[in-house]
């Protein structure tokens, strides 16, 4: 297994700029900003999850990002306007809405400028002012996780509290009321108690003891404690669990899809999408294709089987480092479940296809870093295996 790779960071503090006000160490949940004697604003990069929180509310503009900063997020929107020619702008937390079919369903849109994000809350003001001011879009809509739901703890909170303000902006300003619409949406576990063979797997393995099995029924989910980690449903036997957006039908049609068109060594991914935040214009590398999760926990070893099933030459699983799962134990029971796969494909030869990792978005490249050695090793292989 791959160790986590430490170089340049995704997050850094301009001494020069910060004036010591304090609001970024009180906003971040983490506690990996810190007030020090000297008045300057210290950050502790091991504890960051880069959630966006301190850049987005800084008003001295001290603090630096690589994700989705005001210039790439405006140079997105550009190209955006004329590439999805509209004039409505539709912002959505991955973790309410990963692949916007949540967000079209609720706001009840076709036609519309997607933006996709870690958390709503790292958008800056500036960024919905350009887009109805420059840009001339004339509606946002904004999809977030509820407030006791969010990734990042504080996040959903601060955009509510963000838009309200704004809201109260752009109405003195003459451009209407409810400029900007956020609603909030949580993705749940979905149980079918017909198939449920009350095997206790999802009680001993839920992190938020949402699961409860009494007496002769079958198990049933408190979807107020649920957390949507999915990793009740990777470790059900009896396939009766199912996590909204992340069905293993749905699974199993990207694995197919994805899969069809790849030059060799074809790699499929499966990552946390905590793990790794991809750039706005991130490409598509020929020989790599990527199933984001909404926890490494989610994975179970019946889509590593199929994704190998369908000719895919390596399998990584890219997951967040223990200390950083945003689902307290989806990380170390990936890792497991992974682990004694791999043990068992070593078997029929396979064992070094198949690569667990840790990675964070505070360390940007990471993820390429290990991607890039996991082709080097199935390269050197297949040319091995071929002398």
């Amino acid at each position: 297994m791959a160790q986590l790779i430490e170089a340049r960071t995704a997050v850094e503090v301009n001494e020069q700029r910060c004036s010591g006000c304090s609001i970024c160490s009180s906003l971040c949940p983490f506690e990996a900003l810190r007030k020090e004697d000297s008045g300057k604003v210290v950050l502790q990069i091991d504890k960051c999850q880069v959630c966006g929180l301190c850049y987005s509310s800084c008003p001295a503009k001290a603090i630096d990002v690589l994700y989705y900063d005001l210039d790439s997020l405006t140079r997105y929107l550009e190209d955006a306007k004329q590439k999805y020619g509209s004039d409505t702008l539709l912002i959505a937390c991955k973790g309410a809405s990963p692949d916007f079919a949540q967000a079209e369903r609720i706001f009840k849109l076709s036609t519309y400028i997607p933006l996709s994000v870690p958390c709503v809350g790292r958008i800056p003001e500036e960024v919905y002012l350009r887009a109805l001011g420059e840009l001339g879009l004339k509606k946002i809509y904004v999809l977030g996780c509820d407030e006791d739901y969010c990734r990042f703890e504080r996040g959903s909170a601060v955009s509510g509290r963000k838009v309200a303000v704004l809201n109260v902006v752009l109405s003195q300003l003459g451009l209407g009321e409810e400029v900007i619409t956020l609603e909030r949406n949580s993705l749940k576990v979905k149980a079918d108690p017909d198939k449920c063979i009350r095997c206790g797997n999802c009680i001993f393995y839920c992190p938020y003891e949402a699961a409860t099995l009494g007496g002769t029924q079958p198990a049933s989910f408190n979807l107020e404690l649920c957390r949507g980690c999915g990793i009740c449903v990777a470790v059900c036997p009896a396939e009766a669990l199912e996590l909204e957006n992340w069905e293993r039908e749905r699974l199993s049609g990207l694995i197919a899809r994805l899969t069809s068109d790849m030059e060799s060594p074809r790699i499929l991914v499966f990552r946390c999408q905590w793990a790794v935040f991809p750039e706005l214009d991130d490409g598509l590398v020929p020989n790599v294709r990527i199933i984001d999760l909404p926890c490494a926990g989610r994975l179970d070893v019946g889509h590593v089987l199929e994704a190998f099933d369908r000719g895919v030459e390596g399998v990584l699983v890219a997951a967040c480092p223990e200390e950083d799962c945003k689902m307290e134990k989806g990380s170390k029971g990936a890792q497991h479940r992974i682990e004694a796969l791999r043990k068992r494909l070593a078997e029929v030869g396979l064992g070094e296809n198949l690569r667990f990792s840790f990675v964070a978005p505070r360390y940007p490249e990471s993820f390429t870093e290990e991607l890039k050695q996991f082709r080097a090793s199935l390269e050197g292989a297949s040319s091995g295996g071929q002398e």
